[in-house]
């Protein structure tokens, strides 16, 4: 269907506030109707279009973008250009974007095929309406910066007044310490008070602060302090000037949106004490879980890099866009009432997710994502905003756009910790995440992710949590596996370089420095009732966890760690020696296992540095989850009985080879440190 559109159209439509070229503004309203389907209207050449977007033209601005960012598009510049309006061009399946509001410019030639019409060259563009109260905005025109602040002021409104399920968390909490950005009324300086202060509290009742997600950097570039020697001086006055770019940032922006409080954790736990550091740290769910909202500096590799204050419409898809206010008559009598448009570019695969950030690499900003009610981040493609019932981006804040990570744990709103774990997300799925990220200090691996852990605790009810394992999750979260990474290699996490100090026992995740994964455990599969294995169907029935200890290094039973241990009753488990290592593209990690002179099973070790070390004691392989084959762990025995076992690797005993073995293991209880 052609609706073509020239200047002498008598489908003309007035626009408002918006600067349109004759052809743009000739665009019949129905054009843009929601009832319209599969429908073209004729643009004019490339080189007109070119020359009207210089001239002002919002529209034939944004339809530009196609042809002058794609070399591939080769329209020659004397050639009528159509707008295509369609509901069946296939898109990626990762855009979020509905079908019957895409647009493709292209040239008004169709070729026909047995099956349809393929398009020639297109480009894909996207509108949408713009609801309320976003179309009270100011429109956003091409060439001009987008005014951050008042977007993000509307998406608070509308989540307060509208969004019950980010209204749970009453106000009933306030950190140890916070930054006072109202102290001084004739300068920008702000500084550091208590909760305590009384002055703080209105009617009994804590105010609202907005805590801050940044990266740290490099020791070069480590962001101001408040250490035992600067605590009182912080605590007196902190000069605006001295601050790092992000946090000059972050103190502009809450300013602007009438906050007065602000939690930065450099700056209000004292990083030289250890006492007040362990404290802070176990008080971190309730810091990000209580805040009124968290700014996250998602783009900056350290405190230097600032957040966007304003964004070029020009400068990524999250922003190519332009508002057009219209309204008029249509021919017949049929009334279009006032309305603004929203036209943007369709992101293409090559410019990738909004969400990929320097932030979302580091272990720490897992929990301050995920705990926090409302998150607003700072990104060099946009902003993105997440809470409970709504997540987008400015290019369309109104609509919930998916994560674009594939794990399930991302499916479910933000800061509802219960959700999270009722849906399929399960804590393998943190745990691969979480040891994935990066950490200054391999200390801190247990302690980034107590904020999550405590929160887990009302799902694991009567469960006990030791190393980043849950009891009730035994046996399957003992088989976790390291995922090689090259050119480093894994090592022990006590074994780090620059630090030597105790952090998980050898039966947990957190014992290794590299990323861990879950995959044996998805690929054990139930074994089918008449399968000769019925001696299989009883090792995980007969494993019971006597004992899950672990001795805190301070007062935080979810953080770091002085011992842990783990007590097995009915335990299955035979000697084995290992054959040479077994050759891939990681080979220095894999091992053959052999029973009494036969290859039975294969293992990938910990890490990588552990072959040396298997002759200091008897090896031994325990059975705990069956299906074709039977995966366990390899451990080494301690010198003393009293020594235990340690975990040494992971892998499986083939299934004919542990028809053989298996049924003549006695149950025996065994402790794993």
């Amino acid at each position: 269907m052609d609706i073509s559109a020239s200047p002498y159209s008598p489908k003309r439509v007035d626009f408002a506030g918006s600067k349109l070229c004759r052809i743009c503004s000739s665009i019949p309203a129905s054009f843009w109707s929601g009832e319209s389907r599969n429908i073209g209207v004729k643009l004019q050449p490339l080189e007109s279009i070119r020359l009207e977007a210089q001239r002002g033209c919002q529209l034939c601005a944004i339809l530009l973008m196609g042809p002058d960012r794609d070399p591939h598009f080769q329209s020659g510049n004397h050639k009528t250009l159509e707008l295509k309006r369609n509901a069946f061009y296939a898109m990626p399946e990762d855009m979020d974007v509905d079908r019957s509001s895409l647009l493709t410019l292209r040239e008004d030639t169709l070729r026909g095929l047995d099956h349809g019409y393929r398009m020639k060259n297109p480009r894909d563009f996207g509108f949408s309406l713009v609801p309320s109260p976003w179309s009270a905005l100011k429109p956003v025109k091409m060439g001009e910066h987008v005014d951050n602040i008042q977007l993000i002021q509307v998406w608070l409104e509308n989540c307060r007044d509208n969004h019950t399920q980010c209204s749970s968390n009453i106000e009933c909490f306030l950190p140890t310490r916070i930054l006072d950005l109202q102290a001084f009324s004739d300068s920008e300086d702000i500084r550091l008070v208590t909760s305590t202060a009384d002055d703080l509290f209105f009617d009994g009742k804590p105010p609202k602060y907005v805590t801050l997600s940044h990266c740290w950097g490099p020791p070069s570039k480590q962001p101001l302090t408040t250490t035992k020697a600067t605590l009182r001086q912080r605590m007196m006055r902190i000069h605006f000037e001295k601050l790092p770019q992000t946090f000059q940032d972050a103190v502009k922006i809450c300013r602007s949106l009438r906050q007065r409080f602000l939690w930065i954790d450099s700056l209000c736990i004292i990083q030289d004490d250890e006492g007040d550091w362990a404290k802070e740290a176990a008080l971190m769910a309730s810091v990000y879980s209580y805040s009124y909202f968290t700014l996250a500096a998602l783009d900056s590799k350290d405190s230097s890099g600032g957040c966007k204050m304003v964004a070029d419409i020009q400068s990524s898809y999250s922003n190519r866009f332009v508002d057009i206010d219209f309204y008029g008559l249509e021919e017949g009598g049929t009334k279009f009432p006032r309305q603004r448009l929203r036209v943007f570019e369709v992101p293409s695969l090559e410019d990738g997710s909004i969400e990929v950030g320097h932030l979302n690499s580091r272990a720490w900003t897992l929990q301050e994502r995920e705990l926090s009610r409302r998150v607003i981040s700072f990104a060099s493609q946009g902003l993105l905003w997440e809470c409970n019932e709504l997540r987008a981006t400015s290019q369309r804040p109104w609509e919930n756009i998916e994560r674009s990570a594939t794990r399930s744990i991302y499916r479910v709103p933000l800061g509802d910790t219960e959700g999270l774990f009722k849906s399929k997300a399960t804590w393998d799925d943190v745990v691969e995440d979480y040891s994935a990220r990066l950490l200054t200090k391999q200390t801190d691996r247990l302690v980034a992710l107590s904020g999550i852990a405590q929160a887990a605790q009302g799902f694991f009810q009567g469960a006990t949590y030791v190393g980043g394992i849950w009891s009730s999750l035994i046996p399957e979260g003992l088989l976790w596996r390291t995922v090689p990474q090259r050119p480093k290699a894994t090592k022990l996490a006590h074994q780090n370089d620059t630090e030597s100090a105790y952090i998980a026992p050898s039966w947990s995740w957190a014992s290794v420095t590299s990323p861990v994964d879950f995959s044996l455990v998805r690929a054990s599969v139930k074994v089918p009732e008449d399968l000769n294995f019925s001696f299989g169907r009883t090792i995980a029935q007969r494993l019971t966890v006597e004992q899950m200890m672990g001795i805190p290094k301070y007062q935080d039973p979810y953080g770091a760690l002085e011992y842990g241990a783990l007590v097995l009753s009915g335990a299955l488990l035979f000697n084995v020696d290992i054959s040479d290592r077994v050759m891939g593209p990681h080979a220095d990690l894999f091992v053959g296992l052999i029973k009494d002179g036969v290859r039975v099973g294969e293992v990938s070790l910990d890490a990588a540095d552990m072959v040396s070390s298997l002759s200091r004691g008897k090896l031994y392989f325990l059975g705990l989850v069956f299906s074709f084959h039977v995966y366990g762990l390899l451990l080494r025995e301690g010198v003393n009985p009293e020594d235990g076992y340690t975990r040494v690797g992971v892998g499986m005993i083939r299934y004919r080879r542990s028809l053989a073995i298996f049924p003549k293991c006695r149950p025996r209880t065994i402790k794993l440190v």
